[in-house]
């Protein structure tokens, strides 16, 4: 460990080396992704995690969702004492409260486990924050840093040296070249593709498709080929 980050030269992963149970916030879209990837895991580690149930605010306490139980509310986190936790919550709708939602749990961060696909490329020499999911195909290349709470999609690219920020997601098929920053609860959406050496300000959303060409403000929304501005800052960053 190092500055909260996993240095993968060091450490390849957070998952244990025994099955652990593990919780999953949220029971929308996402929750299919996570529990792919946790089944893929486990089809290589022996059964490393155990997925025991969710914790979901829209779903009835003591129902089902994909055969596991809701096991209650996500401020009801803090009651379960060994499970770790991973954070499925989150749209292009949605993505700019992910930092309230997991802080809403009252969870430090260190009880948050980080999932990689074995399918997924990460380089040894990338650095990867807790709570952070890699999805089946995500090629993640030397130099890159994924702070806490990262959700990299399906078929996504970080190029070499780039920066995404914590909470921030990446949809399926986005395409990060190198030395681009990314900002803290952004989201990038599905096949769309950032030049190098760009950034991208907090808060702000690439529309699916887009191709961005130049630096994107905090807070806005870019669409579009080559993107443009849909909506602009309002003075207001992600806390």
């Amino acid at each position: 460990m190092s500055d909260g980050y996993l240095i993968r030269e060091t450490a390849p992963s957070n998952r244990p080396t025994v099955s652990q149970p593990l919780i999953i916030l949220g029971t929308a879209g996402n929750a299919y992704d996570v529990l792919d990837v946790v089944e893929a895991i486990n089809a290589e580690a022996s059964s490393a995690w155990d997925v025991v149930g969710f914790l979901d605010d829209a779903r009835p306490v003591g129902g089902e969702f994909l055969g596991r139980p809701v096991l209650g509310r996500l401020a009801e986190a803090g009651r379960f004492g060994r499970e770790w936790f991973v954070n499925a919550i989150g749209s292009d709708a949605s993505y700019v409260k992910r930092p309230q939602i997991v802080s809403s749990t009252g969870l430090p961060a260190d009880r948050f486990a980080t999932l990689v696909h074995p399918a997924a490329g990460v380089s040894s020499r990338a650095r990867v924050g807790r709570g952070v999911c890699v999805n089946f195909g995500g090629s993640v290349a030397g130099g890159v840093t994924l702070g806490d709470q990262v959700s990299i999609g399906p078929g996504c690219i970080v190029g070499h040296d780039s920066v995404v920020g914590e909470y921030s997601m990446l949809a399926p098929g986005a395409v990060v070249s190198g030395f681009v920053r990314i900002g803290r609860a952004c989201y990038v959406g599905a096949g769309a593709m950032i030049r190098q050496r760009l950034s991208v300000g907090d808060g702000a959303l690439v529309g699916m498709g887009s191709v961005v060409l130049r630096d994107v403000e905090s807070d806005s929304t870019v669409v579009g080929n080559p993107a443009r501005v849909l909506r602009r800052a309002q003075g207001k960053g992600v806390s």
